[in-house]
């Protein structure tokens, strides 16, 4: 039945009948209230409509002119927006905070829910920037544990044998020792000028990580090659003696090829050079019986297929000095990438950075690499 239809008479006369219906066998009690219900709230509908109606009519009557219903828009409940360390928006939020710069509520609530912590962007750029494939740190083998790790080192290795089938295997005499690599901090303070306040978000930030990670990479590189190994890397100088013979004072094609069969052929395949630009450039470049065997891409060099890696650092004592081994064999552990942090002094009104790495190495196999210095 369709309520909306009828008149309140009719309805109420239905009420009625309904209550006659209930007594009879095999009444549907549950379809009759349901429509009880209906013819209730039908009516009560009515009586509201008709009581509104009587209030406009005498509001109209009063003469207050014509009336206009105004509805209340619903209120609108502003959603704050969270934003993950790995989004571009905290990344912004956190440059701007180590820079100073006024932030508004949102990116205040996504700083304070997080901890303040690097953006997972930017730790992506400074691995990136770090470990570049050119350099020494680019080739040797990097890992990333936080904390303290040992590896094994072997100091005794016998050849492997032959015997009869099915006979008594002896126990082996070899050895294996171990290198603990512990925390050491590389850092550099990066100090800024005025100038930053023009900057964009995005350059401040790109500009931070680039001088904060080349500096840090620099200092690396250079303890690969010639670290102390007292709160610093140790480098495989200390690790690998200089062959007696030594480097002529005259640099032949001959005594390059000496200093590559002093290599063991196990680490001859993922072999590189490291040397000084002064003796590449002034030295090998310049020999004519190397032509042939010298591979040029823009400033990557290949002297007999192996890599060239220069480094200032391989003048050893005021003499040149040749590296030439497998930098798979150096083991360097990452124990936290880079961690910037605004530094605050009392001395200067300056902008400055805080960024620090914690990291440490050695070779694992002093056979890895040879050495010759220049006589």
């Amino acid at each position: 039945m369709e309520l909306k239809n009828k008149t309140v008479e009719e309805l109420e006369t239905r009420k009625s009948e309904i209550g006659a219906e209930i007594d009879n066998d095999g009444a549907d009690l549950d379809a009759l209230t349901e429509e009880v219900r209906a013819i209730n709230e039908e009516l009560e509908t009515r009586k509201a409509e008709a009581t509104k109606r009587a209030e406009i009519r005498q509001a109209v009557a009063a003469g207050e002119g014509e009336v206009v219903q105004t509805f209340k828009a619903p209120e609108v409940r502003e959603e704050k927006k969270m934003f993950g360390v790995d989004s571009k928006e905290y990344r912004d939020a956190w440059t701007k905070s180590i820079v100073k710069r006024e932030l508004n509520e949102e990116e205040r609530s996504a700083l304070s829910s997080a901890g303040a912590v690097i953006p997972t962007m930017t730790v992506n750029a400074v691995w990136d920037k770090l470990v570049k494939p050119a350099e020494l740190l680019g080739k040797v083998d990097v890992s990333q544990f936080a904390s303290y790790v040992r590896f094994p080192k072997a100091t005794t290795v016998n050849a492997a044998s032959s015997q009869a089938v099915g006979s008594e295997i002896s126990e082996s005499s070899d050895a294996v020792g171990y290198v603990d690599l512990i925390p050491n901090e590389y850092v550099k303070l990066l100090t800024v000028g005025a100038d930053i306040d023009h900057m964009a978000i995005d350059a401040i930030h790109d500009w931070i990580v680039d001088n904060l990670t080349k500096s840090i990479r620099y200092a690396i590189n250079k303890d690969i090659l010639v670290g102390s190994g007292t709160n610093a890397l140790k480098g495989i100088k200390q690790s690998v003696d200089a062959d007696a013979s030594g480097l002529p004072a005259t640099i032949t094609k001959a005594s390059i090829l000496k200093i590559m069969g002093k290599l063991g052929g196990a680490y001859q395949q993922g072999a590189i050079w490291i040397m000084t630009p002064e003796m590449f450039y002034e030295n090998i470049l310049t020999l004519t019986a190397l032509n042939d065997y010298i591979i040029n891409d823009g400033f990557t060099f290949r002297l007999f297929g192996h890599d060239v890696v220069l480094m200032s650092e391989a003048l050893i004592s005021s003499k040149e000095t040749i590296f030439y081994g497998d930098p798979s064999a150096y083991k360097v552990n990452i124990f936290k990438p880079l961690e910037v942090k605004p530094f605050e002094t009392a001395t200067t009104t300056n902008i400055q950075f805080r960024g620090a790495c914690l990291a440490d190495g050695e070779l694992l196999d002093t056979s890895a690499f040879v050495r010759f210095a220049q006589t």
